[in-house]
């Protein structure tokens, strides 16, 4: 008797642990929209940035505008294409700017950086119940030497972002998405090659030198910015972690010396989640650790089915979900609909992909597929996608923010838009259908009375859906019929 109550109890334990992880909270209960729309005040009267407590990060990465990639906008490198052999054409920012020269490199990024993203875009993310934005910047756009070819002036497009921003009500985290000499080697630093970072100490305090300037610039909208990345992706394979660390409680004394509240977020530099305490300080206040989890970028994960792509987010996060509840935090910064690497230049420009064999280092295609072509499904016209792929999307999306936005402290979907990479562009995916909307959260700061009387959005994921309409309590369970239906099963299983 003990046994079968101790099985049945096991059961209904897991049972209740499943659902409690996968719905939705009640979209009538206006107390986490009240909380997300201003800071919390402490018991000395200042206030705190311990948000996500409350309410989840939902955010969205503004990538590829003040560091641009070719993947996200290839229109920018294929112009090349009619004028240079394609082994000679620029492959990233800094060869960019290097063959057009500053005076035109200036021209042309100033025309992206005024029009690639706008205010309709954040107010439509907002509608959609994006609360957070990051904001990727290279270290050019702080500490610029005249022997490099990079050009500056972006703060002042930066600020027009903050500003749309504010009168949105979003909030924001500024990422220092490239550091002199290149701290991963990848075009996303701004310099794709052989990384030179920590190689020279110069690099270094160069790197502190532009944070600090970033820092200052966060206080100045401190209203609005509510984070600050101080690297992005710093590479493990070419750094020891003791000096990854060591740059990081550098770079910890800089910022608390700023600020004091503002999130401190640092990148896991790919290790796994049992190997992160190695990065982060017991004396750290206000920290979260960024991982980005990606199903596409080695020849096993493209190989893999669609059951067993949902099936590995769950193994993927099941380590850092036990991180977030045992040291800080964990946002994961970057994800995306994406498990196939056809997306042009999403290697690297000029570069195949493993899924067809063409990449470097690959000798024969990797897909689920006896044919692996980069067409259809796999293409990058979305219109041509079909019912079945379109729903694996919307399955995908929905296996990864089960986790995402309820067990850790919340997410950065990368990326706001894209040209032609529509399992990476956030407002697509949300306008097609496979990314969910969530009720808005985000509230101006001068209208925050208004946060009782906004229109909120039905939150689906996958067939979890419930068929109630929003407002009603849909896919929610009150804790207190949680409580009811423990005391009712055991109830049951004792009188059985």
């Amino acid at each position: 008797m003990v046994g079968a109550l101790s099985a049945h109890l096991l059961i209904l334990s897991l049972l209740l642990f499943k659902c409690s992880a996968i719905l939705i909270f009640d979209s009538t209960d206006n107390s986490q929209d009240q909380l997300e729309s201003a800071d919390i005040a402490s018991s000395d009267g200042s206030s705190s940035k311990n948000l996500f407590d409350a309410t989840p990060i939902r955010g969205v990465n503004i990538g590829g505008v003040f560091l641009i990639e070719p993947f996200i906008r290839p229109s920018l490198f294929d112009q090349f294409l009619l004028t240079h052999n394609a082994t000679e054409a620029p492959i990233d920012e800094w060869t960019f700017s290097a063959t057009l020269g500053k005076e035109e490199a200036k021209k042309q990024l100033e025309q992206h950086w005024d029009t690639f993203v706008t205010k309709d875009h954040l107010e439509a993310m907002a509608q959609y119940g994006i609360n957070w934005i990051r904001i990727p910047i290279g270290y050019w756009a702080f500490n610029l030497t005249q022997d490099e070819p990079f050009v500056d002036g972006q703060v002042q497009y930066v600020e027009r972002l903050l500003g749309w921003a504010r009168e949105i009500g979003l909030k924001v985290e500024l990422d220092m998405h490239g550091a002199p000499g290149s701290q991963n080697g990848f075009d996303n630093s701004g310099r794709r090659g052989t990384p030179r970072w920590l190689l020279d100490r110069k690099n270094v305090d160069r790197t502190l030198d532009a944070l600090e300037k970033m820092t200052r610039l966060a206080v100045e909208w401190d209203d609005v910015v509510y984070g600050i990345q101080i690297l992005n992706e710093p590479s493990r394979w070419k750094w020891p972690v003791e000096e990854i660390l060591r740059f990081y409680n550098e770079a910890y004394a800089m910022v608390r010396g700023i600020t004091k509240d503002m999130y401190f977020m640092v990148h896991d530099t790919f290790l796994g989640p049992n190997e992160w305490p190695t990065l982060v300080s017991s004396n750290w206040t206000n920290a979260l650790m960024d991982t980005h989890l990606y199903q596409m970028f080695d020849n096993y994960m493209v190989s893999i089915n669609e059951s067993m792509h949902i099936n590995m987010v769950s193994e993927m996060t099941k380590d850092i979900t036990v991180f977030d509840r045992t040291n800080i935090g964990v946002v994961v910064g970057e994800f995306s609909a994406a498990t196939h690497d056809c997306t042009k230049y999403i290697n690297g420009f000029g570069k195949g992909s493993r899924w067809e064999g063409t990449l470097e280092g690959t000798d024969h295609p990797s897909c689920p597929f006896e044919t692996c072509a980069c067409t259809g499904d796999y293409g990058s016209d979305y219109t041509q996608f079909s019912e079945h792929y379109r729903r694996f999307l919307k399955r995908y999306i929905d296996a990864q923010l089960v986790v995402y936005d309820r067990a850790i402290a919340g997410w950065f979907y990368w990326n706001f838009r894209t040209e032609s990479a529509p399992e990476w562009d956030y407002l697509l995916g949300v306008e097609q259908g496979w990314i969910p909307r969530f009720p808005r959260a985000a509230v101006p700061l001068a209208d925050e009375s208004s946060s009782n009387s906004l229109e909120v959005a039905n939150t689906e994921f996958g067939d979890l859906q419930s068929s109630a309409t929003p407002g009603s309590g849909a896919g929610v369970v009150p804790i207190h019929t949680t409580i009811a239906l423990v005391l009712f099963s055991l109830l049951a299983i004792s009188i059985v």
